[in-house]
């Protein structure tokens, strides 16, 4: 054992565990996705595995299996970041920084350095020695956030499965919420339109279009959603923040309304649920600024509209895609006369439904389009 060269390389098992630590967190929050949750469960395995090895011996060979295992492994992000890799589901697209993924290539940074500084300088380790300890514990103190929060790997372009446009969303709403009785069924007057304004968190113009409702109970559960969902799309004032809780764009941003969605949500079976929004849609404006616009919730895998569940009867329409070609998780184009796709591949949606925090001609839960009222297509 070398041991002028063995502080240096401790330093290096320290970046090295405390990488593979998040990279096992990471695992277990992707087991929807079984090869990537496999890719960084191996991940782990051989950072920990590594820094193990590395405490116990500090010889040649040892410090270049750390630089293979790490370099590589940033190699793989930096792939993942860019064009993606087409062969793993979660990554078959370009990936945005997230938190745990952010850390742990600055950690796997660490470990290559500290293992070549090894190699080149071994004399550098008795220096190092008496910071070791306390490094280690800073690396570690500065990874637990990733470890103990939700993998953001970017949501990026996710695998056809997940981004049906369609697939994790629909939330089954809870009727058993108490509603605001103050909200009475059929408001009448100006007056009490401008007296709401001042209570409601939503786009004041909503309150007529609630009041079309048949029954107050309608009304009640369509208002609890509208509520609820607009409290909850205050964590996204822009589209920064969407992309870092890990929604990815289905590239449609060219038609004038950006879909983001997000793959660990879509896994979810829950639904209507405010705490777990699939979808997120920005409104692009001519000179390019977005704006966000609407959040949408989807059905699980392998629903149809038979399957949407009844909110507030005709104020609450749900509504699918069946005619949009897909490449991988982007939006490529429509289907021709024939139901064919000239360029990727035609893929039906689950049922959707919006819930604008921006006002709407249609109403608060139209389609993009608009989907019921007067002067309102039912097309999305």
């Amino acid at each position: 054992m070398d041991q002028a060269r063995g502080p240096l390389l401790h330093v290096a098992a320290a970046a090295s565990a405390i990488a593979g630590l998040i990279h096992a967190a990471a695992a277990g929050s992707h087991s929807s996705l079984p090869t990537l949750a496999t890719l960084f469960g191996l991940t782990a395995v051989a950072q920990v595995g590594w820094a193990a090895l590395a405490q116990r011996r500090s010889d040649v060979p040892v410090a270049i299996a750390g630089i293979v295992i790490h370099a590589g492994a940033i190699a793989t992000w930096l792939l993942s970041r860019t064009v993606g890799i087409s062969f793993v589901d979660g990554l078959d697209g370009p990936q945005v920084l997230g938190l745990q993924d952010g850390l742990a290539v600055g950690l796997e940074s660490v470990a290559v350095v500290a293992a070549l500084a090894a190699l080149a300088r071994p004399a550098l380790g008795t220096a190092a020695r008496p910071v070791v300890p306390a490094f280690a514990a800073l690396m570690l103190a500065a990874a637990v956030p990733a470890m103990t929060t939700q993998h953001d790997h970017g949501d990026h372009d996710h695998d056809a499965a997940d981004a049906e446009l369609a697939t994790d969303g629909g939330h089954e709403h809870d009727d058993s919420h108490e509603h605001d009785d103050s909200h009475e069924h059929g408001r009448d007057s100006a007056d009490d339109v401008v007296a709401a304004a001042a209570d409601v968190p939503y786009p004041v113009e909503f309150i007529d279009f609630l009041d079309t409702a048949e029954t107050p109970e309608e009304r009640a559960a369509a208002e609890e959603l509208l509520v609820e969902t607009t409290e909850a799309m205050k964590a996204f004032p822009d589209e920064a923040a969407v992309q870092a809780a890990g929604f990815v764009s289905i590239g449609d941003g060219g038609t004038g309304w950006e879909h983001y969605i997000h793959v660990g949500r879509i896994a979810n079976p829950k639904v209507l649920d405010p705490t777990d929004i699939e979808s997120i849609v920005l409104k692009v404006h001519p000179d390019g600024t977005k704006e966000v616009a609407s959040a949408m919730y989807l059905l699980p895998f392998g629903t149809t509209m038979d399957d949407a569940p009844d909110i507030a009867g005709e104020l609450t329409p749900w509504h699918d895609h069946q005619n949009l070609c897909w490449d991988g998780t982007r939006v490529v184009g429509t289907t021709d006369a024939t139901g064919s796709c000239q360029r990727g591949e035609f893929r039906p949606t689950q049922p959707m439904i919006h819930v604008w925090v921006i006002p709407h001609e249609c109403g608060p839960f139209a389609g993009i389009e608009g989907s019921h009222g007067d002067g309102c297509a039912h097309e999305h």
